[in-house]
């Protein structure tokens, strides 16, 4: 008898620095596919504005500025639209943003300009070997070949944060004045939800790692942890 088929399982666990876990859900070929055929339009739009102002400014600029003006903006367009994207904030080409997806590294966290310009460029290899695309349909992970390159993910935009035993309700929110990053957001949410599984010393060293973040360590530093917690919830 055969051995039984592997599941697999979209869902990847990363453990941060502050020992708590997040869980990152990876987005599929079908999904993946969309977002990249919003990229297409997005980049079609771009070229015919840019083509527009080509014709608009041709004859005050002379044919020579304004032709170099178009080659050199539709590189940028067709080779680092993709990158630029990625590295920004929102982590995301437009076309992803839209469909709620992002690119990560594998530990969950934002991707640079190297590994980004990496899995954008061997995009042109999987172009011309029709073949290679397939890889992201038996990957566990959807990743494609320049995700396997790069050490990226595609994901959605919100972690998922699995409840264990919900920690003791907070006695107040706590109004969280600073930009947190995504990871900072999830770790502290995370210890809200898994604190009651936690003894009180446990709870107390963990959010002792958060005293950058909560400006107090012991027990005021777990009360301002799921303070800021309860805060985060409502903004949701």
């Amino acid at each position: 008898m055969g051995s039984p088929a592997r599941r697999i399982d979209t869902l990847q666990t990363v453990e941060l620095a502050e020992g708590m876990e997040i869980h990152l859900r990876t987005a599929g070929p079908f999904l993946r596919f969309m977002a990249f055929l919003l990229d297409c339009l997005v980049k079609l739009i771009a070229f015919g504005i840019l083509n527009l102002l080509v014709v608009i400014f041709m004859p005050l600029l002379g044919g020579n500025v304004t032709e170099a003006f178009r080659l050199l903006s539709g590189f940028v367009i067709w080779w680092f639209y993709d990158v630029l994207f990625e590295v920004s904030p929102w982590g995301a080409t437009i076309g992803k943003r839209v469909l709620g997806l992002r690119v990560v590294d594998e530990a969950g966290g934002g991707i640079r300009l190297g590994p980004s310009m990496i899995r954008n460029f061997i995009r042109l290899m999987e172009v011309f070997l029709p073949f290679v695309p397939l890889i992201i349909f038996f990957n566990p992970r959807f990743q494609r070949l320049g995700d396997l390159a790069a050490g990226t993910l595609v994901v959605y935009s919100r972690p998922r944060i699995d409840p264990v035993i919900p920690g003791p309700p907070p006695l107040e929110k706590v109004p969280v004045n600073i930009t947190l990053s995504r990871e900072e957001e999830a770790a502290i949410l995370s210890f809200r939800y898994r604190s009651g599984g936690w003894s009180e010393a446990r709870r107390m060293e963990l959010a002792n790692h958060l005293a950058k973040l909560t400006g107090e360590v012991g027990p005021k530093g777990v009360s301002r942890v799921m303070g800021m917690a309860h805060w985060l919830e409502e903004q949701r």
